[in-house]
């Protein structure tokens, strides 16, 4: 189309200017070079400004559009962990973590009092309704499976990879009438710690009760067992918290 558009101005152009009689050729050389020079001028100017009318109309349809950037987060590098490790932390959990110990690092939510994250290597644990503790077994993820038969219910199962390590996802909460009968039953960060797991201490027994969600992964790292999970209310379940917290495994890489 630009091309067209200069071949008629061009043409325009040279019909408009004076033709040379007969007598012109008789010029010396100098008047045609004068002449040529003239023309390309024309040229080149009406050129510019075809250019320039064709930028302008492409432009008219406004400003690019940029698509908003997913929340940054920040790359948090374990220090007393018992696993080391890297993980990109996401903004909408407080940062630096809670706590970072042995076998318990954790963070919670920015804007949330019940959603919270929990990466932990237990010491111990506690099976349902006994208060005796116990080493944490060999194959958590069939000690687990075998909790459903006492009403712990295991959904969204799925397989995964942790930087490589084979590993196992599930959305995971309680259905007993009894509260506590799972006290101390996921773990615990220290033999010291409490078995009650709605005790409110920073490093007490975790379990699963009914009035919470948990999306735990189960990833055995080792000779060891990573248990890393998102913890979100069963009444109210925080799916985009789920997800964040999956995105989270996903950038963790073992030291």
């Amino acid at each position: 189309m630009q091309r067209h558009t200069l071949a008629l101005i061009a043409d325009g152009l040279l019909a408009a200017l004076p033709r040379r009689s007969s007598l012109s050729i008789l010029r010396p050389a100098v008047s045609m070079t004068r002449y040529r020079i003239a023309v390309a001028a024309s040229l080149s100017a009406f050129t510019l400004l075809v250019m320039a009318g064709c930028s302008s109309a492409v432009g008219t349809s406004g400003p690019a559009k940029i698509s908003p950037s997913a929340s940054a987060g920040q790359t948090y590098a374990s220090k007393a962990f018992v696993v080391r490790l890297t993980v990109t932390v996401d903004a909408s959990l407080k940062s630096p973590p809670a706590l970072d110990s042995r076998n318990l690092l954790y963070w919670d939510a920015a804007k949330s009092s019940v959603n919270k994250v929990r990466f932990l290597v237990s010491t111990n644990l506690y099976r349902p309704g006994s208060s005796i503790s116990e080493a944490p077994p060999k194959d958590y993820l069939k000690y687990l499976q075998g909790l459903t038969s006492q009403g712990l219910e295991l959904s969204n199962v799925v397989k995964i990879t942790v930087d490589g390590h084979p590993a196992t996802l599930m959305t995971v909460t309680s259905n007993s009438a009894d509260h506590g009968f799972f006290d101390g039953s996921l773990g615990c960060p220290n033999t010291g710690a409490t078995q009650d797991t709605g005790a409110g201490h920073a490093e007490g027994c975790y379990g699963f009760i009914p009035d919470y969600f948990l999306r735990l992964a189960v990833i055995p790292v080792g000779n060891t067992t990573l248990l890393a999970w998102a913890r979100t209310s069963h009444p109210h379940p925080d799916q985009a918290f789920f997800a964040m917290f999956e995105r989270m495994l996903n950038s963790v890489r073992f030291r």
